[in-house]
Order: C-alpha cells, then structure tokens, then sequence
C-alpha cells in the first residue's frame, strides 16, 4: 500500500510523547510550548532529479508531503511550520518540479494562514527566491527559539548558536532508520526518531518526511554517520522511536539495544 493510501486511511495520525513538551505526529515534531510542528528532510523535486540520471520515478512523493503535513497542522491546531532543512533535492539548481510544487505547497500554508520558518539544509541553494515570493524567512544556519535550537545537522554551530542556553537541540540531516532482520535474514527499514542528550541538553533527531528517503540505518555497526552532531555524541545511549503510520509510533529502546539484537539475529 502506497503511503498516500495509508495516510488517507488513517483517523488519525500516530502519536508518542518522546519528552516532556516534545511529541512525535507521525513523522513530525510537535513543540507544544511554541505552538508548532517540525518536519525535516522534503527534498522535493528527487524524481526529477533521479531522471535526470536515466533513474524514471513518478513523481509520487509529494503529494504524501503536501497531505501529511496539512493532516498534521489540523490535528494539532497549530500555526507554525519550521522544516529543518532540504526542502528541495537537487544542489546546483532549482528544477522545474522543485519550482512548481515548493510555490504550491508554500502557497497552500499562507493561504491557510500557517506561520512557515525554514532552517538552511545542504541542499537548498537556490531556495530563497521560492521563498522571497511568500515572505518565508531562511534560517541559516540556525533558528533558536526561546532556549530550543533548531538545526538541520549538517555542519558545526557557531558559538552564538549557544548563548543565552540550550535546553532541546531538534535536527534533521540524518534520515534516522532502524534495521531490523529475521531468523530467515528478511530485512526491513524502519523510519525512527532518535531522543537522547548533546551535553546537558536534549536531542531530538526528526526523520525524514520524504517517502523516497529511506535512512541511515543507525543500529547498524560501523555506521558511518552524516551528521558532526551524531558523531559527537554516544549514539548506542540514544532511543530510537520507530514510525509506522499504519499503526504507531514505538519505543524500541537504546540503538545499542538495537545493534545487539540485529548481531544475535
């Protein structure tokens, strides 16, 4: 079943408490002390972008993107969006389906009167003239709200980015999965938040909302991962908050659990 089946079938969409004013709606962050959702990791514009490598998709992602992230702005009665960056897929240029569907879907937000933030990720060069047309401000390289930062994850942040204090750290970048196996070596890949601490704060690794982005499997030993933050960090300590829209979002424990268990299968 196609994820836009799953998504209309749904009354309503998983939900999890992953810390205290942090929950998970599906494969989106709700903040519940600013009002808003956080999604990471779009890249629209992917089909385009893999035809133009002789890879022919159908352009079938967005309109999951687009459903999702309006199902999720209505059952929460929120009015702010911020995308933790790579809003389109392709780096060197905007393409014409990154063009037309980015100004549809920004444009459906404002005319719904949604407040949309968007942090800087590493593939949204020639994002900010989309953006200009509908007065959405570009957050490079941060975005801090009250003692929150939000961050896509690609790069180190200046000193500035910790003034004042940090109590919560939410970043994309890293498309976080969890591998699991069978006795008989059938393999699945499951979306996953990733909840754990950066220093004396939270960390909250948002997966991505793209279909067409698996992820990096982060229980897997030897990973080599993308984000400077995860390297940093003990990542066998965080938990990993595995989605599955069809059915809800679960608490599958430590990844050092997860790497275990994926050795003994």
């Amino acid at each position: 079943m196609s994820e836009v089946s799953v998504l209309q079938r749904l009354e309503r969409l998983p939900s999890a408490e992953l810390a205290p004013g942090l929950r998970a709606v599906g494969l989106g962050l709700l903040v519940e002390n600013l009002d808003a959702l956080v999604v990471a990791d779009l890249h629209i514009g992917y089909e385009q972008a893999l035809e133009e490598t002789g890879v022919h998709l159908p352009p079938v992602q967005y309109r999951f993107i687009k459903g999702f992230i309006l199902r999720a702005l209505e059952e929460t009665g929120v009015g702010k969006l911020i995308v933790l960056g790579d809003v389109k897929h392709e780096f060197g240029s905007a393409l014409k389906q990154e063009w037309s569907e980015t100004l549809d879907l920004l444009s459906t937000l404002k005319e719904r009167g949604v407040d949309v933030r968007v942090v800087r990720g590493n593939h949204d060069n020639f994002l900010i003239p989309i953006l200009k047309r509908f007065e959405v401000p570009l957050h490079d390289p941060y975005l801090k709200e009250g003692r929150i930062l939000f961050i896509h994850g690609h790069k180190e942040m200046p000193l500035d980015a910790w003034s004042g204090g940090v109590e919560c750290v939410v970043m994309g970048h890293e498309h976080p999965a969890v591998l699991l196996r069978d006795e008989l070596g059938v393999s699945v890949k499951l979306k996953s938040f990733l909840v754990g601490s950066y220093g004396e704060a939270t960390l909250v690794v948002v997966p991505a909302l793209s279909p067409l982005m698996p992820g990096t499997e982060v229980n897997v030993p030897r990973t080599k991962f993308m984000s400077p933050f995860l390297r940093e960090v003990d990542v066998g300590s965080l938990r990993a908050y595995v989605v599955e829209l069809s059915s809800g979002v679960y608490d599958f424990g430590t990844v050092e659990l997860l790497s275990r268990a994926l050795l003994e299968v």
